[in-house]
């Protein structure tokens, strides 16, 4: 079962990962990346000619330009930490539990949350998968609130879980296993492309 949420948070994982790729183009980083490199192998063939008297100044560029990729590094975690709060509280909140008439509703008021999958625990004892009519949730009997839990699902899992004791995803484990897969996938294809398609034209080019 596929919750509407998990095209959701696909699209935030998406977005992340333009804005980040827009941040680094701006911001020169592989230039930068590419910079440090021919530089500390300038270093070591200083070092290794014994010219020992430029290895202060070629340090000097090297922490210049560390600094300005630990600059990216600092806007890249303080956004991807926002994007996580983002997650934590549009994804995850916004709902309360009543009790009236020996029926306990649960009360969605986050929009984002209408009509969603959740799964529910009472007391560590798992009561099972309900979709939100619209923005209520509602179960047969008295439960009392404190004793609880109510978690918004992306997706239920083909297996179980003992490590993490679920056997569902909500929207920040998805978004954290989504955001790894699209980073390996993206390495994955960076690798390939520099090594068999831009080789493969600068080949053809110069031949």
């Amino acid at each position: 079962m596929i919750n509407t949420l998990f095209f959701y948070v696909l699209f935030l994982v998406i977005l992340v990962n333009i804005i980040i790729r827009i941040i680094q183009k701006k911001l020169g980083i592989g230039e930068h990346q590419k910079k440090l490199q021919e530089i500390q192998k300038k270093y070591i063939e200083s070092f290794k000619s014994g010219k020992l008297e430029e290895l202060s100044s070629i340090m000097g560029e090297i922490t210049k330009i560390y600094s300005k990729i630990m600059k990216h590094t600092i806007i890249i975690t303080i956004f991807g930490i926002f994007v996580l709060i983002f997650i934590i509280f549009a994804f995850q909140s916004g709902f309360y539990i009543t009790n009236i008439n020996n029926t306990t509703s649960i009360l969605i008021t986050n929009p984002i949350l209408y009509n969603q999958d959740f799964a529910i625990y009472y007391n560590n004892s798992f009561l099972g998968f309900y979709r939100a009519n619209y923005n209520i949730i509602t179960l047969n009997g008295t439960y009392d609130p404190k004793l609880l839990s109510v978690n918004v699902i992306t997706n239920t899992l083909p297996f179980y879980l003992p490590i993490i004791n679920i056997n569902w995803l909500n929207p920040l484990l998805l978004y954290i296993i989504l955001y790894i897969l699209v980073q390996i996938s993206l390495l994955v294809f960076n690798i390939i492309y520099s090594r068999f398609i831009k080789k493969s034209k600068i080949d053809n080019k110069n031949g």
